[in-house]
């Protein structure tokens, strides 16, 4: 979805005065010890192994508890269990200051920021809220999108708005709910040690993941 999101915004003409964007995105997840991750790679490699042939995709939706290790259920979550769920997403950022399309940047990353975004349960509530927001978005912000036609990803097509219509669709997604948070703000480090166009949390960083 990214990368979809990122080829719609780079046939876009560029708006003058916003800044020259060629983001390379990278997405990982943490579990909270050794126990649950050796859990999640055994229930990976189950699903992997059933989900290539018809009797392991039936074998799998017939029980879905015993093979997400009590994860998901035929019943769903209970009103205490969603209330108990939160989700955080840390984007870890890093570029240049002068990076120009006339100007490629030939030296390492000068800039970095972190952003926190989190909210209320993932797959039934801040999924529903997100979507809800996207739609009334689209409705009531049309004139913010001048793309036409088509097929988008949200980021493709709110993107297209360039940064007033990215800022809209934020604060639409704060009034339901969905927290965006700058932990650390835009400042200048000196990253000579990482290799051009290699893309990572700086160390420091990635023992918070």
């Amino acid at each position: 979805v990214v990368r979809t999101s990122q080829r719609a915004l780079a046939r876009q003409p560029r708006r003058a005065g916003e800044p020259y964007l060629t983001p390379q995105f990278g997405a990982s997840f943490t579990v909270a010890s050794a126990r649950s991750a050796a859990m999640v790679a055994l229930a990976g490699a189950l699903f992997n192994a059933l989900s290539g042939s018809g009797w392991g995709r039936a074998l799998l939706l017939r029980q879905p508890a015993l093979f997400t290790l009590g994860a998901f259920s035929d019943e769903g979550p209970s009103e205490e269990r969603l209330a108990a769920t939160s989700w955080k997403s840390v984007f870890f950022g890093r570029g240049w200051s002068d990076a120009t399309p006339d100007s490629p940047p030939s030296a390492s990353f000068d800039r970095a920021a972190t952003v926190l975004v989190s909210g209320p349960e993932p797959g039934y509530i801040a999924t529903a809220l997100m979507f809800l927001s996207m739609a009334r978005f689209i409705k009531e912000e049309r004139r913010r999108l001048p793309i036409v036609g088509g097929v988008f990803t949200p980021g493709g097509l709110v993107g297209s708005g360039g940064a007033a219509a990215i800022t809209a669709l934020v604060d639409a997604l704060r009034a339901v709910g969905i927290r965006f948070e700058v932990e650390e703000a835009l400042h200048a480090i000196d990253d000579s040690r990482t290799q051009l166009g290699v893309w990572g949390p700086p160390a420091a960083a990635r023992s918070k993941l």
